[in-house]
């Protein structure tokens, strides 16, 4: 679902970036910021501010450099785009490899866009499908999860108290089979999965404006602050042994499912003893 989101987003971008700069320097920026945030936070597969940012610097690329320059504009627009999930990247040469993917099939698009934008209808439809494919090559690379990335960035910072569950639920993100679940279990766990999110980053700013002394801003003060963490806490592992429990669950029913769908292999194991039969029966005439 992913690639077929950013092969639209791509799709589009790539439609629109030859016309946008007739459209007059209002419309035509807000044409270009269009193209460069959403195909950030497609290829990010989220929405968020690093991808946002990113993405209106391809923007920007994409405006100042597409017509004199179209490769360096669509090189531009598609390494920032992906530069989000580029971060998500633990092995260097993983990530040197993602942009470079990201930005040569960029250079190509951008080239491909330019060089065919007066040519007949067919042909432009040809190109936006193979610039499409080829915008979607990075994701060949493997990146961390979103969420679980955010999770384990903010338990870094963080005391032992709240790390060691946010730790544990990223790596529960991370083994997951989300197409496990149905459309209302996949909304709700979506949900409770931004729930514990917002909670993480409650609680990161929470550390960091902790009272460094109770008589700086007060003993009241501090044994309030302190209880509040400790609520938010205690949410944060409440939604991760929620979720723990849930995915376990879901586990079960699909093993006990498929433990019990062996029609077919009954089926097998008639069809052999029948062929063993009808074997014994051929050498016994023969005997």
């Amino acid at each position: 679902m992913h690639r077929f989101t950013l092969f639209l987003a791509t799709a589009a971008a790539f439609v629109a970036a030859p016309f946008a700069s007739r459209l007059g320097p209002v419309l035509g920026a807000l044409v270009f910021v269009s193209i460069g945030v959403g195909l950030a936070w497609t290829a990010s597969a989220g929405v968020n501010a690093v991808a946002a940012a990113s993405g209106a610097l391809g923007a920007f690329a994409l405006g100042t450099w597409y017509a004199s320059l179209p490769v360096v504009a669509g090189a531009a627009l598609l390494a920032f785009c992906y530069f989000e999930r580029s971060l998500r990247i633990k092995e260097t040469p993983a990530r040197v490899i993602h942009v470079i993917l990201a930005s040569g099939a960029g250079a190509i698009a951008g080239y491909l866009a330019w060089r065919y934008a007066g040519s007949d209808l067919g042909v432009r439809a040809t190109v936006v499908i193979v610039t499409a494919i080829l915008a979607g090559l990075p994701l060949f690379v493997e990146a961390d999860d979103v969420v679980a990335h955010t999770l384990d960035t903010l338990a870094d910072d963080l005391p032992k108290s709240a790390a060691k569950p946010l730790r544990a639920g990223a790596e529960l993100r991370r083994s997951v089979d989300a197409a496990l679940l149905d459309r209302r279990t996949a909304r709700e766990m979506n949900e409770t999965w931004n729930n514990l999110v917002r909670l993480a980053q409650a609680r990161s700013r929470l550390e960091n404006r902790q009272p460094k002394s109770e008589k700086k801003r007060g003993k009241k003060h501090t044994q309030n602050h302190r209880a509040v963490i400790a609520r938010v806490e205690e949410r944060i592992a409440d939604h991760v042994r929620i979720l723990t429990q849930a995915y376990t669950a879901v586990d079960a029913a699909h093993a006990a499912e498929a433990s019990m769908n062996d029609a077919a292999a009954r089926s097998v194991e008639t069809t052999g003893e029948s062929l063993d039969e009808v074997s014994r029966a051929l050498v016994d005439d023969v005997l």
